[in-house]
């Protein structure tokens, strides 16, 4: 079964991480899948819009740790410059709208994935949930950048620092996300909002993304690069290495 699914009709596409038994957590494979799944989009002749989403009770897990290979140093650096920054890359500087639909969980690089969208919209029974401090790790995936600029440097230092689980409703108050909607409407509701954005000017909406991008993130690039270096750094460390297999034994428990 593939990772990645996609389909299109009436020009908007709907795709959906496909790991419902790991809930959608993100292996290096499956990055690379999307990466690939984006391309083929992006050069679809009737793809206006794209609708980003989770197969099954999550959006995905964050990175797949129990896929980590602690027999040898993990270079997590090299990960995120190979498989995940190109990624989040890829999405911000594509030009189609991208609609993030939050089901359930969404933690770790799988909230840099929801956030690089465009109009980001969660279930109410979603949550978001950073746990790298508790692995001895940095944010990674753009989530020191989205997080801060969203939400704003007291929001985003509580939320990083203590791993707290962030509410749909909370991440709507804070300006992480734009709108807070019925588990059951959530896909309706992406849908509907693509529908619209498939409807409009495709340059104008291009045009109008690249400029908002310049605008908040123009140090966007900087700021992967930044967070796959410390990542490199701290992923050769024992704490790294000892909260790894500590995760891996409870999960496997």
């Amino acid at each position: 079964m593939s990772d990645i699914i996609w389909t299109i009709d009436a020009g908007v596409v709907r795709l959906t991480v496909n790991r419902p038994d790991k809930l959608n957590a993100l292996a290096n494979a499956t990055a690379d899948a999307l990466r690939a799944a984006i391309a083929e989009i992006e050069a679809h002749p009737d793809a206006r819009a794209v609708v980003l989403t989770g197969a099954g009770r999550g959006f995905g897990a964050g990175y797949d740790l129990p896929a980590v290979d602690m027999s040898r140093t993990p270079q997590l650096d090299d990960v995120l410059n190979t498989h995940f920054n190109p990624l989040i890359r890829q999405i911000r500087q594509s030009h189609l709208p991208f609609v993030s639909a939050v089901n359930g969980p969404c933690a770790g690089a799988s909230i840099g994935l929801a956030l690089a969208a465009d109009i980001v919209l969660a279930g109410r029974s979603a949550y978001f949930y950073e746990p790298f401090i508790g692995l001895g790790l940095v944010p990674d995936a753009g989530n020191t950048l989205f997080m801060t600029r969203l939400a704003g440097r007291a929001h985003a230092s509580a939320a990083m620092l203590l791993g707290d689980r962030i509410s749909a409703e909370e991440a709507e108050r804070w300006g992480l996300i734009w709108k807070v909607t019925d588990d059951e409407n959530l896909l309706g509701e992406a849908t509907e909002t693509a529908q619209r954005l498939a409807k409009s000017s495709a340059p104008a909406i291009a045009a109008t993304k690249a400029l908002i991008h310049a605008a908040s993130e123009p140090d966007m690039s900087a700021m992967l690069d930044r967070e796959s270096v410390s990542q490199g750094i701290l992923g050769r460390g024992e704490e790294m290495r000892r909260a790894i297999e500590a995760f891996k034994n409870r999960k496997s428990g």
